[in-house]
This record gives structure tokens, sequence and C-alpha cells, in this order.
């Protein structure tokens, strides 16, 4: 008898380890891009059924993850704005499920190799530019100076939630980038390409054996400013780099979510408060159907639901 209880007692504590460290894991996705990623959404006019402290989310603001309260918590570089990471959290965030984000922005920042800030430099890789380019290698001289930021950001937040004792499991990566790319031919045609060097040096470099991504398809207003001249071009090669595009740009595991129905301000460029709350839910809905594999690809965009089309 005694024999059979401790037993049973050595049974269940050989559990309590693994239960232990299964409570301890978080869900982290990372956020990156350019301006509409920064934001442009006004808090002020945010609707009065978007809760101010968004239940089961937490933000990282540089030093730690903070639960995630709106007009608090530093989610953009300007106090009064935000960017798709409330609406993401809104649908993503559970009680079964928190999410933690990291995000990191530049506004007006290319992606391609060739350029600096908004200056064609030569398609030839070079140090120091300030874009994303991510380089071949962890040590490639030719990393752009905003890949680098970048990292380090995401790798600081991983880290202090390790030093918290959690275990930080990076489930996604959302991107809102190309506008800038889109002024530039070279940019422009050689965008999914590009998209897929980041995400996969991306995973590389964090260590991640595998990395869905979510991204937006910029510039949906027609005609585009003519700044914009090669805003068709991006926006065909992100359709091509959706992952069920069947094209032989397409990357694994990726989505890329429409913005066809997100209403903008009036440069046509950025996105507004209604815009940034369907953006934000819809790179979820699109990062989720990753995750499960159920993703509809480019060819059956994600729309607003009825209570989002409702606060435009």
């Amino acid at each position: 008898m005694i024999r059979s209880r401790i037993l049973s007692l050595a049974v269940l504590l050989a559990f309590v380890p693994l239960a232990s460290s299964r409570a301890d894991e978080v869900d982290v996705y990372l956020l990156s891009g350019q301006s509409n990623m920064q934001g442009a959404g006004k808090i002020a006019q945010l609707p009065e059924d978007v809760p101010r402290e968004i239940p089961h989310a937490w933000f990282f603001n540089g030093e730690k993850f903070e639960p995630m309260a709106i007009g608090k918590t530093p989610i953009s570089k300007q106090a009064t704005n935000f960017g798709p990471e409330v609406g993401f959290a809104l649908e993503m965030a559970t009680a079964e499920k928190p999410v933690y984000l990291i995000k990191y922005a530049a506004s007006g920042m290319p992606l391609h190799h060739g350029l600096h800030g908004g200056e064609w430099q030569g398609n030839e890789p070079a140090p120091r530019r300030r874009n994303f380019y991510p380089g071949h290698s962890p040590d490639d001289p030719n990393q752009g100076t905003l890949y680098r930021q970048m990292l380090r950001t995401f790798e600081a937040g991983i880290q202090s939630l390790k030093d918290e004792g959690h275990t930080p499991r990076v489930r996604g990566f959302v991107w809102m980038q190309g506008e800038q790319d889109a002024k530039h031919e070279i940019p422009a045609n050689g965008y999914a390409k590009s998209l897929k060097q980041l995400r996969n040096r991306l995973a590389s470099d964090l260590e991640v054996e595998k990395l869905p991504m979510a991204f937006g398809q910029v510039l949906p207003f027609e005609p585009a400013p003519e700044r914009f001249v090669y805003r068709q071009v991006v926006r065909e090669q992100m359709e091509k780099a959706d992952g069920k595009s069947g094209d032989p740009l397409a990357i694994a595991d990726a989505v890329m979510v429409s913005t066809d129905h997100c209403t903008l301000n009036g440069d046509h460029v950025h996105y507004d408060t209604p815009g940034q709350l369907v953006l934000g839910r819809n790179l979820a809905e699109g990062m989720r159907g990753v995750v499960e594999g159920t993703s509809r690809g480019s060819d059956a965009p994600i729309v607003p639901r009825k209570s989002q089309s409702s606060a435009r």
C-alpha cells in the first residue's frame, strides 16, 4: 500500500516540471516596417468599444514588457498615434493565448540594399546604408543599419522575457513596408526576393526554425501619388510573394494581406484611425491562417468584419 502511494506520488511529481514549463511559455509576435507600421491612427479618435487596456496583450517598451494600455504604453513614436498593433492585439490576444508584441518601425525607409534612406546608391550592397537589408550572414558588413537596430530590439525583448523566467516562443513576423521601394525601379522589381531574404535571415538570426509572416499590400489608393512610380510593380511583387500564389517567387509560410478595405488619410498613403484598426485585425487573421494552415492566399483577401465597417 505504502509502495503504491510512493509510486503514485513519484508519477505526479514527474509531471510538475513539465506543467510549469508549459505555463511559462509565451507567444511573441514581431512587428516592423515603415510609416504605416509606426502608425498614423489617432488614439483620440478610437471608438468607445476599443478597450484602453487591451486584455491579455503585452508590449515591449524598450526595457521590459508592460500591459498594453493605449495612451500610456509607447506603441508609436508619436504619443498621440497608433499603428496596426492595436487591431492585431484585439484580434489575436485571448485568455488562453496572451500575446507579447515587439515593434520596431522607421518611417520612410526602404528594404532594398541599393537604397540609403530615400536615395539610390547603386545596385551593389555597401556598409552603413539606412535600410532593412539583412545581408547574407550575421556578420555581413553590408547589413542595413535599420535591420541591425530591428534585430537588436527583437533580441532585447526576447531576452527580457527570459530574464523574467518565461520561455518565449516567436510565433510570427508582421511586416508593413514597401512604399519607399515603390519609388525606384530595381527595388520595386526585386521586392519579393528582398522580402524572402528578410524573413529567412531574421528567422536564422533569431534561431527560429519556422517564422510565419503576414505582410500588408501597400498603396491601395488609385491613382497613387506621383512619387510612387512603381506602385503597381511592388503590389504585383507582393501578390507573387504570398505563399499560396503558385508563383516561383512565393514565400513559404507567408501571407499577403490586402489593404484595399482600409480607409486612408487625405494623403492617400497612410491609414487613418479606422483603417489602422482594420489593417491590424486583418494582419492578425492572416497570421492565424498561416500558423494554423488555413491561409486563403492573395486571391481571397481578408475583409473587415461588420463591426469594423461600422466604425469607419
